[in-house]
């Protein structure tokens, strides 16, 4: 792997302390993370639910001089970073540590246009892999980066990360109550699982996934729990798997038992063969109740369509875009 020097701070202490001089108490930020006033950039880290210590780019929209909405962003199945294919077996082996991929880069771009604060969280490659190819797509490696049990971890700890996030005065960084969360493909398949919501999980159900008519469950973990201090505002997905092999039943027969505590968006290519399993989960969060879904369908463009430029694909991306940043700035004011 190629490393380079972190944007802007490598890490901060966890557990700060500071002192204003006009009050003779000492200014207590246990527990919080001091963040500069001239931090644009800058990478840090939590340890996630295996013990992984998962780094998250963090980008300070410059002009953000007051707390300030936040959104998550999970990544897909290219990865967080910017990487390359050095044994040219199609799949990407190499990254370039700390620089975000081009689809990243745009978004991060979009955001800090918003004075949103935008924060990516990297689920692979500290895990053993720059990229959810290969054997990486089936069991057992499947289960050490999935989106269904692991990732939503990723993702409520980066929330977490985000609420500790101050200035030296003590001003927090992120409003708590309005950080919003956004994936694509396998990113957004742990969208669904960030914001299930486990209040509605029979008694008597036993996680478990099934790949090639096999069932599993000694491996399998249950999904994350809603934070104390509440979860994710809103939610957007662009063409997820949605099936989850299922974890949460089958979406497609009404045995699921999905549902949401917060609303989302949702992006569906025609020509994708994951959408009719995003479809089922459509009918079956209508049916479940929670969180208001809204689907938006996209005659002619293929998975993977976000920052394409040319063709069906291409206007797709500039409309779900559009549609994606209208909603998340109105759930995010």
């Amino acid at each position: 792997m190629k490393s380079r020097p972190f944007l802007s701070l490598l890490f901060l202490v966890l557990f700060a302390f500071g002192c204003d001089k006009k009050d003779s108490n000492p200014l207590d930020l246990t527990g919080k993370i001091v963040i500069p006033a001239s931090t644009q950039d800058t990478v840090l880290f939590f340890n996630s639910v295996d013990n992984i210590s998962i780094p998250v780019f963090i980008s300070f929209p410059v002009s953000a001089s007051t707390s300030i909405p936040a959104t998550v962003v999970m990544h897909g199945s290219g990865g967080n970073w910017q990487d390359e294919d050095t044994d040219n077996d199609n799949i990407a082996d190499q990254i370039t540590e700390w620089e975000l991929s081009s689809q990243n880069k745009q978004w991060k771009s979009n955001f800090d246009g918003e004075s949103i604060l935008s924060a990516f969280p990297g689920s692979y490659y500290r895990r053993g892999t720059v990229e959810n190819e290969g054997d990486w797509k089936n069991p057992p490696l499947q289960f050490k980066i999935s989106a269904s049990f692991i990732r939503n971890y990723d993702a409520y700890g980066t929330l977490d990360l985000l609420r500790r996030l101050v200035r030296d005065d003590g001003t927090p960084i992120v409003i708590p109550d309005k950080v919003a969360i956004l994936g694509f493909s396998h990113g957004a398949t742990a969208v669904q699982s960030t914001l299930f919501d486990t209040s509605v999980v029979p008694n008597n159900w036993e996680w478990s996934q099934s790949y090639s008519g096999q069932q599993y469950t000694a491996e399998i973990l249950p999904p994350a729990s809603l934070p104390e201090d509440g979860g994710f505002v809103a939610g957007v997905m662009y063409y997820p798997g949605s099936f989850h092999n299922s974890y949460y039943g089958n979406p497609c027969n009404g045995s699921s038992i999905f549902q949401t505590y917060a609303d989302f968006i949702i992006h569906l290519p025609s020509e994708d063969s994951l959408s009719p399993n995003s479809e089922c989960m459509l009918e079956t969060v209508s049916n479940n109740g929670g969180g208001i879904s809204t689907a938006y369908r996209y005659q002619g463009a293929d998975h993977g369509f976000d920052g394409k430029s040319s063709g069906d694909d291409g206007q797709a991306s500039t409309l779900a875009r559009e549609r994606t940043m209208t909603f998340l700035k109105t759930k995010l004011q």
